[in-house]
C-alpha cells in the first residue's frame, strides 16, 4: 500500500512537473514593445480578402535583435516581432485607431519561430496559444521568402 501511494505522488508530481514545463513554453508577453523600431504601419479595409481576421490599423515592431534580420534576411534566436491591431475610426476622412484588438507575437527560440496572439490590452489572456499558433500562424509564415517574416524594414 505504501509503494502504491508512493508511486501515485511520484506520477502526480510528474503531471504537475509536464504542466508547469508547457506554461513555461508560452511566450510572455512583450512588455515595452512600443518602444522598439517601427517597421510599419498600415489599414486593412474592408475591401480586402484579410478584413474579416485582421482589419483594422496595425503596426509591426521589431526588438533590437530582430533588426538584424531585417538587415540579412536571416533572424537571430530572441529575435521578437510584435504586430499590433487595433479598431479604426473615421474621422473626418482620416483613419484613427481605436481600442486595441489583439496583438501578434512572434519569437525565434529554439531554432524555429514560435506564435502567439493576446486579447485585447490583456498581458495574459490569449486568443491563441503557442501550441495553437504553430496549427494556425506557422503554415502560412512558412511560404515567406525571408525566414517567415513578411514585414520589410525600410529606414
Amino acid at each position: 500500500m505504501m509503494k502504491t501511494g508512493i508511486a501515485a505522488l511520484a506520477l502526480a508530481s510528474l503531471g504537475l512537473t509536464a504542466v508547469a514545463a508547457a506554461a513555461a513554453e508560452e511566450m510572455p508577453f512583450p512588455d515595452g514593445f512600443r518602444t522598439w523600431t517601427h517597421i510599419r504601419s498600415a489599414v486593412i479595409g474592408p475591401a480586402s480578402a484579410a478584413f474579416a481576421r485582421f482589419g483594422g490599423m496595425h503596426s509591426i515592431y521589431a526588438n533590437p535583435v530582430a533588426m538584424d534580420g531585417y538587415k540579412t534576411g536571416n533572424f537571430p534566436e530572441g529575435s521578437v516581432i510584435v504586430f499590433d491591431n487595433h479598431q479604426v475610426f473615421n474621422f473626418q476622412g482620416t483613419d484613427v485607431p481605436t481600442q486595441r484588438r489583439f496583438i501578434d507575437v512572434m519569437e525565434k527560440k529554439g531554432g524555429g519561430w514560435r506564435f502567439s496572439e493576446f486579447n485585447g490590452d490583456s498581458k495574459t489572456d490569449r486568443n491563441v496559444d503557442v501550441a495553437q499558433g504553430q496549427q494556425q500562424c506557422a503554415g502560412c509564415h512558412t511560404a515567406s521568402k525571408t525566414d517567415h517574416v513578411y514585414s520589410q524594414f525600410n529606414p
